[in-house]
């Protein structure tokens, strides 16, 4: 391997977020094995008010960055659609992923398309009634997902699927891929398959194995080539490497490869291209990345986005250990940050999940 090709990857440090994640509420009616945020069924008083929002929402426009408002559930928040007038007014570009209880009826989706929105999130986390209600804790929670697959096909809004994959749900991905063919491409766009995290209600679930990991990239891998949506993983972006590695079989040059890929979003995400911001105001990395930052009801996002000491380590992939640390892939992968904080403590540590071979990764 001519090592003169390692110092044509680019770096890819974003210096503004690309999105910015909001978490509006923790107030939700699901009861989700996984759920980072541990939401309750009722409002907390500590969210950050209409105003602050609003606040919020004016840093955001000015650095140019996409506002993803989340939860818990948003439409649990009397004040949603006056925020998505809003956004509109000052034309900060922003989606919603609500979570698909009874309270996301037609009139409601149809209402956030009226407000501008860009996309819409749905999370599907099996490939039938069964699945998707044992591991969202209430039933009818498959059939309102499909309802709001349904609503947005009608109003013709682009949608991203989120789906979880741990171990006990990793059967089901092959599944779910199969109903958004058949019966969701249109309205889906994009659909993002999210790697277990240890954090909040999620520390009790089981990660997949490196074996299962590695079908189930062979599964996204040649799905990738035909399907009308892109495919994507959140918090593995080892995938990214092996994807790299599979195109390079075919005799593609890493560099070509790299600039003709990059919808798939290369280098550390959490804190690069990303952050997250709490039903609180809390500032964090990434939503499965509980450092602390600041706050901001106290400072200014896009300040603590370019300028804290935490952000600047978790962009320097010099800074990372162990296999992460030696990973000819670092630049573009960079492992999850947020699960080597969550298994080892230390954010800079390498990623628990990824199934490469050490010497492979070293010696490429």
């Amino acid at each position: 391997m001519d090592k003169r090709v390692m110092k044509e990857l680019p770096q890819f440090i974003y210096h503004k977020p690309i999105n910015v994640y909001l978490e509006i509420t923790i107030a939700c009616d699901l009861k989700c094995k996984h759920c980072r945020a541990e939401a309750i069924p009722e409002r907390s008083p500590e969210e950050l008010n209409t105003e602050e929002v609003k606040e919020l929402m004016k840093d955001i426009k000015e650095m140019g960055s996409h506002l993803v408002i989340s939860g818990g559930d948003p439409l649990k928040r009397e004040d949603l659609f006056e925020l998505l007038e809003y956004a509109k007014e000052i034309k900060l570009p922003v989606s919603v992923t609500p979570t698909t209880s009874p309270l996301a009826t037609f009139e409601r989706i149809k209402k956030m398309k009226e407000k501008g929105i860009l996309a819409l999130g749905v999370s599907l986390d099996g490939g039938d009634e069964k699945a998707q209600d044992t591991f969202r804790g209430v039933e009818g929670t498959f059939e309102n997902s499909m309802n709001v697959l349904n609503y947005a096909k009608e109003l013709d809004i682009p949608v991203q699927v989120n789906s979880v994959c741990t171990k006990g749900t990793i059967e089901e991905i092959r599944k779910i891929y199969n109903l958004l063919i058949e019966k969701f491409s249109p309205p889906v766009k994009r659909w993002s398959i999210f790697f277990l995290v240890p954090v909040g209600r999620g520390s009790e679930l089981e990660l997949p194995s490196y074996e299962e990991v590695k079908e189930i990239f062979e599964f996204l891998y040649e799905k990738s080539k035909s399907s009308p949506f892109h495919i994507t993983t959140t918090e593995a972006p080892f995938y990214k490497v092996f994807y790299l590695l599979k195109e390079k079989e075919k005799g593609k040059e890493l560099i070509d490869i790299i600039n003709s890929k990059r919808k798939m979003a290369f280098g550390v995400r959490d804190g690069n291209g990303v952050v997250f911001i709490s039903h609180k105001g809390e500032i964090y990395p990434s939503g499965f990345l509980p450092l602390k930052l600041g706050n901001v009801r106290e400072e200014k996002l896009s300040e603590i986005y370019k300028d804290h000491e935490t952000m600047k380590k978790l962009r320097n992939t010099e800074l990372l250990k162990g296999k992460c640390g030696i990973c000819f892939f670092k630049n573009i992968c960079g492992g999850s940050r947020a699960r080597a904080f969550g298994m080892k403590g230390d954010f800079l540590e390498e990623d628990p999940l990824c199934f490469f071979d050490e010497e492979l990764i070293k010696n490429y």
